[in-house]
């Protein structure tokens, strides 16, 4: 009887601890291949175009491809151990495997050229101050609910017919 409790608190435990770890958003870290300082870069005069060079013209932004990153890296910049994973991954012939953190559902349709190009958003609005980080976000700056896009829909006056973002 007296192990029955035991077990019994460590599922009731363990079950909080769960929750807790999913409702703080602690399961949906991501690392990434190499510890990018956009701060550092973009003080070096570099644009977001250079690394997301689709954001303007496309739905998906893009991704650092290893070719950019050795337009300076060839040769070493720095004595940062990061630097030198760069130059590895190009040896390797591998690409640099970045983890997407921001994701939509298969059913929601999301165009960074809708958004930048058309209306005209920052970067910011949902990226938040990324050109200042000195380290990869773990985790996205909001949380994209369908209530967040709504209300920035309602407050930039633009459409919120089901179609337009649901496919």
């Amino acid at each position: 009887m007296e192990t029955l409790k035991y077990i019994l608190f460590g599922l009731i435990a363990g079950t909080l601890l769960l929750f807790l770890f999913i409702s703080l958003g602690l399961s949906s870290k991501t690392d990434q291949p190499i510890s990018f300082n956009h701060k550092k870069h973009v003080g070096q005069g570099m644009e977001c175009v250079s690394c997301h060079p689709h954001f303007k013209t496309q739905n998906f932004s893009g991704l650092p491809e290893i070719g950019v990153c050795m337009e300076c890296h060839k040769d070493p910049v720095t004595d940062n151990r990061e630097e030198e994973k760069i130059r590895k991954f190009h040896r390797e012939g591998k690409k640099i495997a970045w983890k997407r953190i921001y994701e939509q559902p298969d059913h929601v349709f999301f165009s960074h050229r809708r958004h930048v190009v058309l209306g005209k958003m920052d970067c910011k609005n949902c990226h938040g101050d990324i050109g200042q980080s000195e380290k990869p976000p773990l985790k996205p700056w909001v949380k994209m609910t369908m209530k967040w896009c709504m209300d920035c829909h309602t407050r930039s006056r633009v459409t919120n017919d089901c179609l337009a973002c649901h496919v």
